[in-house]
């Protein structure tokens, strides 16, 4: 029997005893990438310093021992509130749509995550969620962990937060 393509979507979220501005900053920081994204084997390859509209990060996923070539592009930037995640090459394709907004106690952030395999991955649709639902649950996990405890350093300089590397340009780039 011929399966159909199919779908699932995966939303969770947290808040985060920080401010909105720290969280956008790493959130947005390629250096600070590998540090809360888990399943990704190794170091990966992105091609901007700053996740903005069109940045591509390259990388193998990892499940277990097994490891697959990803190739996402940053979708979607909008400065203080979301940053979207789009696979261009992988076992599944995704969108991942993170948002952050202040909060009482701090910021809130969502992630939800669109998965799609064609009809001949579709009998994967089910393992691939249950990863997905795990890894989304440990990452945002990270994420708070990372940034309640200051366990982290910033790659790139901004003027975003009081954080060092800063800017030292009056004027930053119109990208962080």
């Amino acid at each position: 029997m011929a399966l159909g393509p199919a779908s699932f979507c995966v939303d969770a979220k947290t808040v985060i005893g920080v401010d909105p501005c720290v969280v956008e900053r790493l959130l947005l920081d390629s250096g600070c990438f590998p540090l809360w994204h888990r399943g990704v084997a190794g170091v990966p390859t992105i091609s901007t310093p700053v996740l903005q509209t069109g940045t591509s990060v390259e990388f193998f996923g990892r499940v277990g021992p097994l490891r697959f070539p990803y190739v996402t592009i940053v979708s979607a930037q909008e400065p203080g509130r979301k940053l979207a995640l789009r696979t261009t090459r992988g076992i599944v394709d995704l969108l991942a749509v993170t948002t952050w907004a202040a909060v009482d106690g701090g910021t809130e952030v969502r992630t939800t995550v669109d998965g799609r395999l064609t009809a001949a991955r579709a009998g994967l649709a089910t393992w691939a969620e249950r990863i997905v639902r795990r890894n989304l649950g440990a990452e945002l996990g990270d994420l708070k962990r990372l940034l309640e405890t200051g366990r982290f350093e910033f790659t790139v300089p901004s003027q975003l937060t009081a954080h060092p590397p800063r800017c030292p340009l009056e004027t930053p780039p119109d990208f962080f």
